[in-house]
């Protein structure tokens, strides 16, 4: 399955133009300094080397702290798994039109071979050139600490290294060539968006670890026997409870009162035959003897095609300010679209509910477009106050707002927003909208 995913940070595209342009130039100057050509003259040659130079070991010492610091150096972790199919595709079943042994994902972006050409590049390519370089500037200064035998032998090798990049960057634009699309390939190291390989299950299981682990929306798990087997922290908040221990194994009766315990009953019934119900809304009875209103979604979990329980998300609707009884009751039948920006405001997903509401065509239409565009101009500045609240790791209520739709009209709902998280780092946002616009419409017509 392909989707249009955000594969390329802002820094990673910077540094790999930076990086490019800086090794053209250094080879540019550094084989006229050998008297290859006549370009810019000698002097001015060896000046402009040095300048480029130190600013490509500043960009270095920039480029390893975000490789540790964001935990990329991941993807150049070599592998000898798949490395001989991975070869012959490229000496020979690349020609008889043999299909690719490996596919781009957006956690695996590199394949065998290119992990082990990038990690040779970065470990020893460069260390080779810098270190040698370093030698061939300050070999002539009284002062330095740079004390080594014959220069010549420094020479060959920074000469053999400069080699070895033009090597690197025609295996590389080679290597550009054999993806499905070079040109597109191509454009999303400059907009950073591409259409990868998207391993259905696995992302389904990224997506369950963050709602599972971060959402503010409450996710549960019951068992045939309608026990709790899973609740995440926003569950527990919601319910009340600090002890997953006293949820675990219980039934899920102790979470309604009475009069309301039937009506959850007979959903849950329908479920377990195989129905998906969307946007109930229900009352919780909480640990403490209080009572809540949230929006309960149920579906059934399968194991080899045979229903082994259920499993869903509830969504607090109770401190909403200002909405009114009927407004509760009006999300009954309604689906939560779903969505998830970056960092940079950029939706990386929604679901076909989302585009229904937004009265777009498809999702192509939508991946990869700022937020901005759901929005009318004066509503753009609090949607982006409030987006910044969640990335600074605050947590955001349930709230009212106007959407704008893409044929130029307007809706109202409730939204989530909650953070998405890669490890402890903050990498985007993502939530559900509940619509509410028919109420809106109904109260001013009456």
């Amino acid at each position: 399955m392909k989707k249009r995913t955000y594969i390329y940070r802002s820094f990673e595209r910077f540094w790999h133009w930076t990086q490019s342009l800086l090794i053209i130039l250094l080879a540019l100057t550094g084989f006229e300094i050998h008297s290859t050509y006549a370009l810019f003259g000698y002097e001015r040659a060896v000046m402009i080397h040095d300048v480029l130079a130190w600013s490509y070991i500043l960009l270095i010492i920039f480029t390893i702290f975000w490789h540790f610091a964001t935990g990329a150096w991941k993807q150049y972790i070599p592998t000898t798994e798949l490395v001989k199919a991975q070869f012959q595709y490229y000496i020979s079943g690349i020609f008889s039109g043999a299909e690719h042994p490996t596919r781009k994902t957006s956690y695996n972006k590199f394949n065998p071979i290119q992990r082990l050409t990038y990690l040779a590049f970065k470990v020893l390519i460069i260390p080779i050139m810098v270190g040698t370089g370093i030698i061939y500037m300050y070999y002539m200064y009284p002062e330095s600490v740079v004390h080594v035998g014959r220069l010549e032998f420094f020479a060959l090798i920074h000469t053999f290294g400069a080699f070895l990049l033009i090597v690197f960057l025609i295996v590389h634009l080679y290597l550009l060539t054999t993806n499905d699309d070079p040109v597109e390939s191509l454009a999303a190291m400059v907009t950073g968006w591409e259409e990868v390989d998207v391993d259905p299950d696995e992302e389904h299981k990224t997506h369950m670890q963050y709602a599972v682990d971060k959402s503010i929306a409450g996710y549960y798990r019951l068992d045939l026997d309608g026990n709790y087997i899973d609740v995440n922290r926003a569950w527990l908040d919601l319910y009340k409870c600090s002890d997953i221990n006293k949820i675990l194994g219980q039934h899920y009766s102790i979470t309604r009162s009475k009069e309301h315990l039937k009506e959850t009953e007979e959903l849950v019934a329908r479920v377990m035959k195989g129905e998906s119900i969307r946007g109930i809304p229900s009352i919780r009875k909480c640990f403490d003897g209080s009572k809540g209103k949230h929006i309960l979604s149920i579906n059934p979990t399968y194991e080899d095609d045979k229903i082994i329980g259920v499993e869903g998300f509830v969504i607090d609707i109770s401190d909403i300010s200002g909405v009114q009884e009927q407004i509760y009751h009006s999300v009954r039948n309604s689906d939560a679209g779903y969505y998830r920006i970056n960092l940079e405001g950029f939706f990386e997903e929604v679901n076909d509910a989302w585009v229904e509401l937004y009265k777009y065509n498809s999702q192509k239409q939508v991946i990869g477009k700022h937020y901005s565009l759901t929005r009318k101009k004066k509503d753009v500045q609090d949607l982006t106050d409030t987006f910044n609240k969640v990335l600074n790791g605050e947590k955001v209520p349930s709230q009212l707002v106007n959407r704008k739709c893409k044929d130029g009209t307007y809706g109202k709902h409730i939204l989530s927003i909650n953070a998405v998280y890669e490890d402890t780092k903050i990498v985007g946002m993502e939530g559900f909208i509940l619509d509410i616009t028919n109420l809106d419409i109904k109260k001013e017509n009456a």
